[in-house]
């Protein structure tokens, strides 16, 4: 009996560890598919914040969706005073740096700091942000920027007459529509000046242009309109109670005709300021500036450069530090991609003495190089 029983318990001992070795086999699948089950619903976890991050970076490479773009000038000085010796400078004239970001299809952002050198610390020049449809018709801009009042363009190294009159930069809200060669911008504006005493957005402003162009013809006409000069940059008349806005008004032109283009610019203020504000011998004054300006693109050692000549002058200025007349010639070309080496001859005459000035001239000869990147 007793073999018997071992002879029975050795027959059966591998179907017994057969089944042990299914079970555990079965065990392991589940546990596998259980795992699997967690992986994939991880997976979709991450899936998931990945476009979570995309939509709020601008894409897979966010990267992609930031622009940046600077300058920087260098600029050496010789000015020949009516009186005295000549003076001689050196110095950084201009560091720009801009950073556009797109935020979404309609959603753009873009920041520009500006530092002059002799201006005190880095400057927020212009912060914005532009809602509108991609490549579409119309936009709404808001933030701290230059409203379309003026145009001030100009192919030279000093800045024209008529921007240090007219350039308003505050903080506004404008809209911007266009139409085939037709351009319009309509603008509000907290501007420094409270008419009454009201502390209120009392500033605005519009602008309006018609542009066409060919392969050999150009034509380009703005006219703009603000309801308050004196917030501009070059005035900055503080209002107060018993203060009256003075409206001013530009109007400009560029006619591009194979290489020589021609631009002309206008303006000025639509009535008197106050003799408080803005004085012209003991009255009070209407400023005014117009430029002309004639320039020739051509090709000089294989690359590109511009010669170019100008007029301008002012009317009762003078309580700004502006000449009477200036004329000034200039040529620049292109070293390199990104490097331009710029010379220019500028002479300013004063006001008469009878306004109130010297009559005399002050020559300044200026040598520039700009890096854009």
């Amino acid at each position: 009996m007793l073999l018997a029983a071992a002879a029975a318990l050795f027959w059966h001992a591998p179907a017994l560890a057969q089944q042990s070795v299914e079970e555990r086999l079965l065990n392991m699948e589940k546990r596998i598919r259980q795992l699997e089950e967690r992986v994939s619903a991880q997976d979709k976890v991450i899936v998931e914040k990945d476009k979570q991050i995309a939509k709020l970076t601008g894409g897979d490479k966010w990267f992609e969706a930031v622009e940046i773009g600077g300058a920087i000038e260098i600029e050496g000085t010789v000015t020949k005073p009516p009186e005295g010796d000549t003076e001689a400078d050196l110095a950084v004239g201009t560091v720009e740096l801009g950073i556009g970001v797109e935020v979404s299809d309609w959603v753009n952002g873009e920041v520009v700091l500006l530092w002059e050198q002799g201006e005190g610390p880095v400057d927020v020049d212009t912060a914005t942000v532009t809602i509108g449809p991609p490549e579409g018709a119309w936009s709404i801009t808001g933030g701290h920027l230059v409203v379309p009042f003026g145009v001030y363009e100009t192919n030279l190294i000093a800045d024209p007459l008529t921007l240090d009159i007219g350039e308003t930069k505050q903080t506004a809200f404008q809209l911007d529509g266009s139409a085939g060669g037709l351009s319009g911008s309509v603008f509000v504006f907290k501007g420094d000046n409270m008419e009454d005493g009201d502390n209120l957005i009392q500033g605005f402003g519009f602008a309006a242009g018609y542009s066409v162009e060919t392969d050999s013809f150009g034509l380009g006409v703005n006219l703009s309109y603000t309801n308050d000069l004196g917030d501009s940059d070059g005035l900055e008349v503080e209002g107060a109670e018993g203060y009256d806005r003075v409206a001013g008004i530009s109007a400009s032109a560029m006619l591009t005709i194979g290489s020589v283009s021609v631009l002309g610019e206008y303006l000025g203020a639509m009535d008197t300021f106050g003799a408080d504000y803005v004085a012209f011998g003991d009255y009070g004054a209407k400023p005014s500036a117009w430029m002309l300006e004639v320039a020739y693109g051509f090709e000089l050692a294989g690359k590109e450069a511009t010669l170019a000549a100008s007029y301008q002058t002012t009317d009762e200025a003078l309580a700004l530090e502006l000449p009477k007349k200036r004329y000034l010639v200039g040529l620049s070309a292109e070293v390199m991609d990104g490097l331009s080496l710029g010379v220019e001859w500028a002479r300013d005459t004063d006001y008469s003495a009878d306004e109130g000035g010297s009559g005399e001239n002050t020559d300044n000869f200026t040598v520039q190089l700009a890096a854009e990147f």
